[in-house]
């Protein structure tokens, strides 16, 4: 009886184990083209705007907000994607996304922290966006980077408030970002990063995106 038990047991532990592994290789979408985040801590990516994009509308934020350090150095070659690819380009893949509401000086406030250490000099907590459209200058003085900063089209109102989606880990300040979202309490908790990204995707094919982060002090083309 011992015996029929354990095999018993032994065979519903392989049959889960293969459940997850057919599950992880499920093809749920494809890429138009490849899909980079190795500069994901110094310049727009366009695998960190996809991975934005999906926060953003988990939760049907106007912005999303997510820093570089949740990407891992990787390019996902056009084709397929599959679950296990995509969990896999992200160092955070369990992370939660919440939504909360910041107002658009602190929304400024953290993105010219996100570009603080350029140029050249490769930030984990380097912001990646969706909803937003900023022109800056990564030759400016440090706090005076961001030129323009647009939502949906209209520019970015100090004291207007906005629905943004990002990592729990980010808006309990992490990467020094306490010193903008001090205080700040999700108003809604979203999926893991890893299965927004997975839901965004599935039964479509994800063209790379870019123009969202425009450094003018760089030559055109650049």
């Amino acid at each position: 009886m011992a015996r029929t038990r354990c095999w018993t047991m032994t065979g519903a532990a392989l049959i889960l184990v293969l459940s997850a592994c057919l599950a992880a290789a499920e093809v749920v979408g494809k890429a138009a083209g490849p899909l980079d985040a190795s500069k994901a801590r110094e310049a727009e990516s366009s695998l960190a705007n996809l991975v934005a994009d999906a926060a953003r509308a988990s939760l049907k934020a106007e912005i999303a907000l997510v820093p570089a350090s949740q990407l891992r150095d990787v390019t996902l070659p056009a084709g397929d994607l599959t679950r296990e690819t995509l969990s896999n380009a992200l160092l955070y893949s369990d992370e939660k996304i919440v939504l909360v509401e910041v107002t658009g000086a602190q929304i400024r406030a953290a993105l010219e922290r996100g570009l603080s250490m350029l140029p050249g000099k490769p930030n984990a907590a380097f912001l990646q966006v969706s909803g937003l459209a900023i022109t800056f200058r990564s030759d400016a003085p440090e706090g005076q980077r961001l030129l323009g900063v647009q939502v949906g089209g209209s520019a970015l109102l100090p004291e207007r408030k906005y629905k943004a989606a990002m990592p729990y880990s980010l808006a309990k300040g992490a990467l020094g970002y306490f010193r903008v979202f001090d205080g700040l309490k999700p108003t809604e908790t979203g999926p893991a990063i890893a299965d927004a990204v997975v839901d965004h995707v599935r039964g479509k094919t994800i063209s790379p995106q870019s123009g969202r982060l425009r450094d003018l002090a760089l030559p055109a083309g650049k």
